[in-house]
């Protein structure tokens, strides 16, 4: 059976003191309401003879504050994600704050609930990566008057955002390659209706309109040998470039190309919306848009503990620049 929580009462019982006392003294305000300093240490043996372990809740409510931020992620697998967890964790455990992680995997549904329960634990704000769109997160969202900063996905003109411009980037990105592509195929993840892949998607028609280049969108497959035989459809209707929207992309087209046996970039040419470490490492290294991620990461967290202290100023968007990384498949 499970033992008992030491309580402040169980404390003040065995040593023959009020619980007020034993609560200042381990609130280190013994001195302050003029508790002797043999009794002080009375109650600090005590506490730790019993393992007493503070009530973080209790102590939250006394302060009106949890010191805890909620960090809602889309897809914690994907490295762009692992990295922003990191730095923004780093960057709020800096100030004093502690991070409470979830993980949607692009669950709309799961989202929705994993915010709620984060609203119930009490936190003082959040940092959201949305699978949904703003319109179905304002319900949620009014429940609570706790600050939000959206990173990497946005809410709304509205709402505080931190991230890049992906339709002016993608746009961009379709100009980097060393040929003018005759026929690109953007291959977009499954989740192409979250608002960072529809931008790109955006921004690649609009370069490609511009310049009269033959396009089209394949979505990837989990199953590896269909995502193949698609890519192989591309190839036979002459596509001779690639543009990922992600990183995760980027790796099952390079799959699919290698298992074709189609040499990069001798017979079509790839670059990353995304980028990754171990793009470095391929033969040959792959091209890619480096995302200022620890950047966002940092600029979400400074952004979230402005809005802590000014709650009613309008929300601002701060989108910040990419670096085309040349390497050796564009």
């Amino acid at each position: 059976m499970k033992e008992k929580r030491t309580s402040l009462e169980d404390i003040a019982k065995s040593i023959g003191v009020s619980k007020a006392t034993v609560s200042f003294v381990l609130n280190d305000k013994g001195d302050e309401f003029n508790i002797s300093k043999e009794k002080q240490r009375l109650i600090k043996e005590k506490a730790k003879e019993l393992a007493y372990v503070p009530n973080f809740f209790a102590k939250s409510l006394r302060q009106g504050s949890t010191k805890t931020i909620g960090l809602v992620l889309a897809d914690i697998s994907n490295p762009f994600y692992a990295e922003l967890c990191k730095t923004v964790q780093e960057n709020l455990y800096a100030k004093g704050y502690n991070t409470f992680i979830v993980n949607t995997n692009e669950d709309k549904e799961l989202e929705k609930t994993l915010m709620r329960e984060l609203i119930q634990r009490s936190i003082d704000g959040m940092i959201i990566s949305p699978a949904n769109h703003i319109n179905e997160l304002i319900p949620i969202l009014h429940e609570t008057h706790i600050p939000v900063v959206f990173a990497d996905r946005p809410g709304d003109d509205h709402a505080d955002f931190v991230g890049v411009d992906n339709e002016k980037q993608a746009e961009k990105l379709i100009n980097e390659f060393s040929i003018q592509p005759k026929r690109l195929v953007v291959v977009s993840p499954d989740s192409e209706n979250v608002i960072t892949i529809e931008k790109r998607i955006a921004g690649t028609k609009n370069a490609c309109a511009k310049s009269k280049i033959d396009f089209s969108i394949l979505k990837v497959s989990e199953d590896s040998n269909e995502f193949n035989r698609l890519i192989k459809e591309e190839l036979n209707k002459g596509a001779d470039s690639f543009l990922p929207l992600n990183n995760k992309s980027t790796f099952k087209t390079l799959a699919a190309l290698k298992k074709l046996n189609v040499e990069i970039p001798q017979k079509v040419r790839l670059i990353s919306f995304d980028d990754n470490e171990a793009f470095n490492y391929m033969e040959p290294p792959i091209s890619a848009l480096n995302q200022p991620v620890k950047h966002i990461g940092i600029e979400s967290v400074d952004r979230l503990m402005d809005r802590l202290k000014e709650s009613q100023v309008p929300g601002k968007h701060l989108l910040l620049n990419c670096e085309f990384v040349k390497r050796g498949s564009h």
